[in-house]
């Protein structure tokens, strides 16, 4: 092959992969059937899933986790709050909010991270209007570690637990 033919061969596959879905990592998801990426975003340091010691029958548990992070897309043009809910909004008034999940992926080789997650969007309005799924994936650290203790003394206390994750969000193509 000449090298205009090498050159033509590596300008289309350049086209092509930045056209083309992003294969998500993990082999459990898959990018929904009939849908295309509409946004990705990354948490922001000091991103954190949020746990609550709250009284449980005769004993007392850790809730949560809620979210508490800021999200940004590769361009930082888009930033969007992630919150309870779970619900997305971005700086321009944009939300989405997501339904219980479909499924939850757990990663055992990195067992401090919160799980991947799969789960319909629901109310989308402005840049978010025609967002029908989110995914959550490459997640690091936000899970509380299993011995901090939960108990009478400490009813009501909140721990922020740091975490970083990428960020989904589908529509149809």
């Amino acid at each position: 092959m000449t090298c205009r033919g090498l050159a033509i061969l590596f300008v289309a596959a350049l086209a092509l992969s930045q056209t083309a879905q992003t294969p998500l990592p993990n082999a459990e998801m898959k990018d929904p059937d009939g849908q295309k990426i509409l946004f990705r975003f990354q948490t922001l340091p000091n991103s954190a899933q949020i746990y609550t010691c709250k009284p449980a029958g005769q004993s007392f548990a850790w809730t949560g986790p809620d979210p508490d992070a800021i999200l940004t897309d590769s361009a930082h043009k888009l930033t969007v709050h992630h919150y309870q809910g779970p619900a997305w909004e971005a700086t321009d008034g944009s939300i989405v909010r997501g339904e219980a999940p479909l499924a939850k992926h757990f990663l055992p080789a990195n067992s401090s991270a919160v799980h991947w997650l799969e789960l319909p969007a629901k109310d989308g309005a402005g840049r978010f209007a025609k967002a029908t799924f989110i995914h959550r994936i490459d997640t690091s650290g936000g899970l509380l570690p299993s011995a901090k203790p939960c108990d009478a003394p400490r009813a009501g206390d909140r721990e922020r637990v740091n975490y970083s994750a990428t960020y989904l969000f589908y529509a149809p193509k």
